[in-house]
């Protein structure tokens, strides 16, 4: 394929009764209003940082820096550079998203990604990848259930232990891949077999139970805590035993060729479930 030069294409959409303008980042400021706000979000020690160089840098070769402005404020950004799939397709490869914590919860996030896949399908690209923590529950629904990317693969430990939000904890990713522009997803029609299960123990906390990794079905339900690092803050061991959970059981899916395709949420704070699809092949 043929990368055309990436261009200002700004939009402007609502945001409440606010109007929000969509744009590509440029000039020095601006770049470092993007460290600030990772700096608000995740802390001066987290992995989840991206320096101002490296921002430059992808933005003046094919990659997007692309900024949501309140007035003159930044109010989120996200950020991606090109890639190539292991079969040769080019792709974004999508880093961040940060929002500003008084615009969280608005729709903003949503808001940005659907510009980065629309500036991107309009380019020449056709997939934008990233990857999250697996036992995140609100990144899993957003990414998911909400934005409609598919889990494709299982990282062990990408960036090793991590400190800030991640502290104490190995840094298990789930790789994600979104086709751009997005289609809408049938709706989960229910049914699968489950895989696992967990019950409620060391002061109420999630533990797994029984466990199975022979499953062949069509669609494999997995269990999992809603926030591992709620219980990292109560109970580093247990958390730690969810990453290992986790490994064994949704990379061991992955690996065997399923798919995770939503997470399905349940009422009087019953543990969340991932849908598992077998690919096609």
């Amino acid at each position: 394929m043929t990368i055309t030069p990436i261009q200002v294409e700004s939009e402007v959409v609502a945001l409440g009764t606010e109007r929000i303008l969509l744009r590509r980042i440029h000039g020095h400021l601006e770049y470092l209003a993007c460290e600030e706000l990772q700096r608000r979000i995740w802390g001066e020690g987290d992995i989840a940082r991206v320096p101002l160089l490296d921002m430059v840098t992808a933005q003046e070769n094919g990659g997007f820096v692309l900024g949501a402005f309140h007035g003159d404020e930044l109010a989120g950004f996200v950020f991606s550079f090109p890639g190539i799939t292991a079969d040769g397709e080019v792709k974004q490869c999508s880093v961040l998203a940060a929002v500003a914590p008084e615009f969280q919860n608005l729709g903003l996030g949503y808001q940005l990604k659907q510009y980065q896949a629309r500036l991107a399908a309009r380019h020449g690209f056709r997939l934008i990848t990233w990857t999250f923590d697996p036992l995140s529950g609100r990144n899993v629904v957003f990414n998911l259930n909400k934005l409609g990317a598919v889990g494709i693969d299982y990282v062990e430990n990408a960036y090793g232990v991590g400190m800030g939000l991640n502290a104490g904890l190995e840094t298990d990713r789930l790789l994600v891949a979104w086709h751009v522009p997005p289609v809408p997803r049938q709706r989960d029609q229910g049914g699968g077999t489950p895989v696992n299960d967990i019950r409620f123990d060391r002061g109420g906390l999630p533990v797994p139970a029984w466990s199975t990794k022979d499953c062949d079905d069509r669609t494999v339900l997995l269990k999992v805590p809603w926030d591992v690092y709620a219980i990292s803050a109560r109970d580093r061991e247990l958390a730690m035993a969810w990453r290992h959970e986790s490994r064994a059981l949704l990379g061991g899916y992955l690996a065997r060729g399923y798919r995770a395709v939503g997470l399905r949420l349940h009422e009087r704070g019953a543990p969340p479930t991932y849908v598992l699809e077998r690919s096609r092949s």
